[in-house]
């Protein structure tokens, strides 16, 4: 019988899991007390607010806050009595509203394309100085700009050579990437995501993947002319990313990208 804090987030045997739904919810636009508040209630059913206070340890009134919050996401449910009960949707209809809601704002900006284009090119051009002989580099800083990068770099690749790891693959999936990626007309695919995970791939009609033991960072190169090397992710502000035009750079990735897909080819 759970007791105090609820057990389910100082289990060790579950902190593995716990800690990749937590980076899902957060991935999907929640805060971490929204996510364990969540979490809390989609494992325990109808609770009032003092337990869910209590068991999640934060503060009562922020815990209000929360579920207000979660409610108007359509996340979260109560019932009408005194004191109130909160319980939670269930995962797969929390999966499909956060996807919807993100896709929707994405299309959003998609339909203002060309509204917004048309007030770009009003604005005045000047000079410009070239450096078309050069290689060049951009550091990208939080999750949002980096796939946002890799979604712009997708959108008209001819080749995609791509090495990433389970939750990459997820959150790929999320933002819609994944979908853009089936698209191209040549795409090797590198990943260590697991069976039970492989939907992320098939789902969109991504055959052309091997497995590997390893986790790798996620690496994106399009049509062998850009790329995106993931080299720090620790949350979704605290991740960076460098993207290159570099010949030298790239093919040198490509070449590592060759000796890992030969190697997952041997274990099949």
């Amino acid at each position: 019988m759970m007791t105090g804090m609820f057990m389910l987030f100082n289990n060790d045997e579950y902190k593995e899991p716990i800690e990749r739904i937590i980076r899902v919810l957060l991935d999907l636009g929640l805060t971490l007390n929204e996510a364990k508040v969540y979490v809390y209630l989609a494992k325990t059913g109808y609770r009032k607010a003092i337990e869910i206070a209590e068991n999640i340890g934060i503060p009562r009134t922020e815990t209000y806050q929360i579920l207000n919050r979660l409610q108007s996401k359509g996340l979260v449910i109560a019932t009408m009595e005194h004191p109130v009960r909160y319980a939670a949707v269930e995962f797969d209809d929390l999966l499909k509203t956060m996807i919807n809601v993100s896709m929707e704002r994405l299309k959003e900006f998609d339909r203002r394309r060309e509204e917004i284009l048309q007030v770009w090119s009003n604005l005045p051009e000047f000079a410009k100085n070239p450096c078309d002989d050069k290689d060049k580099f951009q550091i990208l800083e939080g999750r949002e700009n980096i796939y946002t990068r890799i979604s712009s770099m997708v959108a008209d690749a001819g080749e995609l050579i791509m090495v990433c790891n389970e939750v990459n693959a997820l959150r790929l999936y999320n933002y819609g990437i994944m979908d853009a990626i089936a698209k191209c007309s040549n795409v090797k695919i590198v990943s260590d995501v697991s069976t039970s995970m492989a939907s992320v791939f098939m789902d969109v009609g991504l055959s052309n993947v091997r497995r590997v033991e390893n986790k790798f960072p996620l690496i994106v190169i399009k049509d062998r002319k850009e790329m995106v090397y993931v080299l720090r992710e620790r949350n979704k502000n605290d991740t960076a990313a460098l993207w290159t035009d570099s010949t030298a750079l790239i093919e040198s990735m490509v070449a590592f990208f060759s000796l890992l897909w030969k190697d997952a080819d041997s274990k099949q």
